[in-house]
């Protein structure tokens, strides 16, 4: 059996199979390392996805689509729905399973081998310079070499904390996340429902997500800072569901921690690299990763097969990769954070407020930029950040 390769990616999520398809396509020799007996599963996620944010990165295949959706509809304590700009999005809720099994068909195709059930549980070094990992498969004890690895090993990473890199998450930066799957659910099958105040999720929100044949994906995320501390996540989404879908039955159960925080920085050290959620590369506001998860995939896996071409130059390299998602995404991500601990501490009674003002505004204008300058009012040292945020400048 091989145990020398030039890239090793650790983790088979979006941001590790990307990563792989990317390296390998570059001909470089990729091995994938994944704990899961499967790929895809257990689905972590809410599946939902921009048709452009996706696009930009692979051509869409119609089997990854469980329902598409084109606006959201914002649901404030007391139960007004305020209904956004028709159109204001174009996307899909996915079947992120068939999505992620395609995608390391695709890594795979490219050149990458996958080996799953497979955990790796520590680095090798040489002189103190990384040299590979060591990984439980079966019960036995196995030692891969690489020249360079990527660690795209979910929430607070084990190999970057390995590496030295501080990826320690404060409890307020972390949103504890629960989701059904739900079936007899009916809803407008074209909107994303956000749910926002604190009777629903503190410190985060509620989401309902349509997918096909009346099913939802319809979970929350709550933030320790803003929790009661005898009620947990599930308790909140059980109120939730009894309360708007008493007639529902579940289907899928998934439980799960969100980074909602700046990003890891730096996300390189020597040879080594992180992607995806290991760098918290999630949007701290909505705790949305896949399309961050698929940008830093490509770009590290980009990075580290030029790297192994390049090795005199692979610092060099390697601070390409760091500064690309620093602009791409630290910068708003940053502003994303500041506003997210503002609209946080709302009350429920603000909350019904804001929406009453947005009501009155045409809804041809009703756009997530409208609706958070109205959240942030009083705080007008925030009007840059939504700026930012809302259009990318």
């Amino acid at each position: 059996m091989k145990n020398k390769w030039d890239i090793i990616v650790v983790g088979a999520g979006p941001a590790g199979l990307f990563a792989a398809k990317e390296a390998a396509s570059e001909g470089r020799k990729v091995l994938v390392l994944e704990r899961k007996r499967e790929i895809g599963l257990p689905i972590r996620c809410g599946e939902a996805i921009g048709h452009e944010d996706l696009i930009k990165y692979i051509p869409l295949e119609e089997r990854w689509v469980s329902s598409k959706v084109n606006t959201f509809i914002i649901v404030t304590p007391n139960g007004r729905e305020v209904e956004l700009k028709s159109d204001i999005y174009s996307g899909y809720v996915l079947n992120r399973d068939l999505f992620e099994q395609d995608i390391a068909c695709k890594a795979a195709e490219a050149g990458a081998t996958i080996r799953m059930k497979t955990n790796v549980v520590d680095l090798i070094f040489n002189d103190d310079k990384l040299t590979g990992v060591i990984a439980e498969e079966q019960g036995i004890l196995k030692h891969y070499y690489a020249d360079m690895i990527i660690a795209s090993d979910g929430v607070e990473s084990k190999l970057a904390k390995k590496m030295g890199m501080d990826t320690h998450l404060k409890p307020t930066e972390i949103e504890a996340c629960v989701q059904f799957t739900l079936t007899n659910v009916h809803l407008n099958k074209h909107a994303l429902y956000i749910y926002v105040g604190k009777s629903f999720a503190p410190g985060g929100y509620a989401w309902v997500f349509p997918k096909a044949n009346n099913c939802a994906n319809v979970g929350l995320g709550i933030n320790g800072k803003y929790a009661t501390e005898n009620k947990h996540s599930i308790d909140y989404l059980n109120d939730f569901v009894e309360r708007f879908f008493p007639e529902a039955s579940v289907q899928k159960l998934a439980t799960g921690g969100v980074p909602v925080t700046k990003n890891l920085d730096p996300l390189i050290k020597e040879n080594f690299l992180v992607a995806g959620d290991a760098g918290h590369l999630v949007n701290p506001l909505n705790g949305g990763g896949i399309t961050h998860a698929m940008d830093s995939g490509i770009q590290a896996g980009k990075a580290a097969a030029e790297a192994c071409k390049n090795p005199e130059d692979h610092k060099k390299i390697l601070n390409k990769y760091n500064k690309y998602i620093r602009k791409h995404f630290g910068r708003e991500h940053e502003s994303l954070d500041r506003i997210k601990d503002v609209i946080y501490q709302l009350s429920d009674d603000e909350y019904n407020k804001i929406a009453e003002e947005v009501i009155k505004i045409d809804i041809n204008k009703r756009t997530f930029m409208a609706v958070f300058s109205k959240a942030v009012k009083k705080h007008p040292e925030l009007l840059l950040d939504v700026a930012r945020a809302f259009t990318g400048i």
